[in-house]
């Protein structure tokens, strides 16, 4: 178990991280979720010894005694990547400094999972975008540790490669592993991790198991997306307090009559959808965030 006892730290009198408290549970999926600033990457790499917390504490297993390297796989935002060598040097490099057995085997295994195994001899700077983000995803659990800490890891893959990070993040979460999936993707995020914490400007604002956040915050809404965007300021939406968001307007169902709406929404505008939306992270962190309970 991972935990960040309210631990905080200021630049130039900017709160980055501000009291953050957060327990990791060994075995679950750990989704750090928040938008770009919010100090997501602050408070990781307090997490990993980069920098110090101005106050607070972190406890691996009830202890402040950090892990040996080569128990954390970490997979920063930033590329950290060799350019000039091959995919196989830079493997076997960092495999030999972990002390990987049967390095070689494992590689050729994991490259082949992630249908890498033709790079095998190609120079990193040849790889695309996504295929470097999956040679530094493999580098980061090719040594099997016990606490994985990933920052933006769905960065330039595909749904594809997604789906395919999602089964090895399962099978580590089988195999007991610790896991902090830090992203601002909260969809995506939304299908991997077991448990959330959202944090906004430093603080955190809501964490827990992800079913029971969803069944507590969430409001079924009725989302209509008109054929004409001009029709979102139309009236009948804005009389029944309608928020507006990517084209769509979201408009909570609790105490009207469903059927009535979508009648005088018919008969007001053309329109190209209209269902009704659970709601999903990013909603819930909206509302929580702007005080917009719509």
């Amino acid at each position: 178990m991972i935990e960040l006892l309210n631990i905080s730290k200021e630049y130039n009198s900017v709160q980055a991280v501000d009291k953050l408290h957060i327990k990791i549970q060994p075995g679950r999926i750990c989704g750090f979720l928040g938008p770009n600033g919010a100090g997501k990457t602050t408070s990781i790499r307090m997490l990993m010894n980069i920098i110090q917390p101005d106050e607070g504490e972190i406890l691996f297993n009830g202890k402040q005694d950090r892990p040996n390297a080569v128990e954390i796989g970490y997979l920063p935002e930033e590329r950290g990547l060799y350019q000039k060598i091959s995919v196989s040097e830079t493997l076997h490099y960092f495999a030999h400094l972990r002390n990987v057995k049967q390095a070689h085997e494992k590689i050729i295994s994991i490259l082949d999972r992630f249908e890498l195994q033709d790079r095998l001899h190609s120079k990193v700077n040849e790889l695309s975008k996504g295929n470097q983000q999956k040679l530094q995803f493999i580098n980061t659990i090719l040594h099997d540790p016990e606490y994985v800490i990933l920052d933006e890891p769905l960065s330039g893959l595909d749904p594809v490669n997604q789906l395919l990070l999602k089964e090895i993040l399962e099978d580590m979460k089988k195999a007991g592993k610790t896991i902090i999936f830090s992203s601002h993707q909260m969809e995506q995020v939304e299908k991997i991790c077991d448990d959330v914490a959202l944090i906004n400007k430093g603080k955190l604002i809501l964490s827990g198991s992800l079913t029971q956040i969803l069944r507590e915050y969430g409001k079924t809404h009725l989302q209509v997306t008109p054929e004409n965007e001009s029709d979102l300021a139309h009236p009948v939406l804005t009389e029944a307090d309608a928020a507006i968001r990517n084209g769509s307007a979201y408009i909570l169902l609790s105490g009207r009559n469903k059927s009535d709406l979508i009648a005088r929404i018919n008969k007001a505008m053309d329109i190209r959808t209209i269902k009704v939306a659970e709601p999903g992270l990013e909603d819930i962190f909206i509302q929580l965030v702007k005080g917009d309970h719509k």
